[in-house]
């Protein structure tokens, strides 16, 4: 393994739809994907009410993985990212977040992100902000250098 560099990291978190959020929740480790956009530094996602919604407005620190897997040539690239999560109450920065994932998730098909033009949220849903507090990346190696699987088979 290797590390990447800071604009690998943001390249992989600008580039791939789905990251996979960790919070507690009830005590335990809970874990959902997500769809994401990086906005200055932090992400940004739209949620609504249940059990993540819940966990994040608990006031705990959140981890987002974002990795990238190639089947041809098992190569692997990894970003973890840590912050602490909240809602984001100011109505042009909401607007800024949602008019980012529109982009990102336009040519989704069947994504509810995937219109073209920013529709409001739902009465539930809420816009929440991960203030990047630290970041690392990982990839398997490039070059010549040995390949490390993914869980280092």
């Amino acid at each position: 393994m290797e590390p990447i560099t800071k604009a690998q990291c943001n390249r992989l978190l600008a580039e791939e739809p789905v990251g996979h959020m960790a919070v507690i929740a009830d005590d335990e480790p809970y874990v959902t994907p997500i769809s994401f956009v990086q906005m200055n530094d932090a992400l940004y996602l739209r949620t609504g009410p249940g059990r993540r919604l819940s966990a994040l407005l608990a006031g705990g620190r959140c981890c987002v993985e974002v990795s990238r897997y190639s089947n041809e040539q098992g190569d692997w690239e990894s970003v973890l990212v840590w912050g602490t999560p909240h809602i984001v109450e100011d109505t042009g920065e909401e607007a800024d977040a949602i008019g980012l994932l529109l982009v990102k998730y336009r040519n989704v098909f069947g994504s509810a992100l995937a219109f073209s033009r920013p529709t409001p949220l739902a009465p539930k849903e809420v816009v929440v902000k991960i203030p990047i507090d630290e970041m690392s990346g990982r990839s398997s190696g490039a070059g010549f250098s040995p390949r490390t699987r993914p869980g280092r088979l």
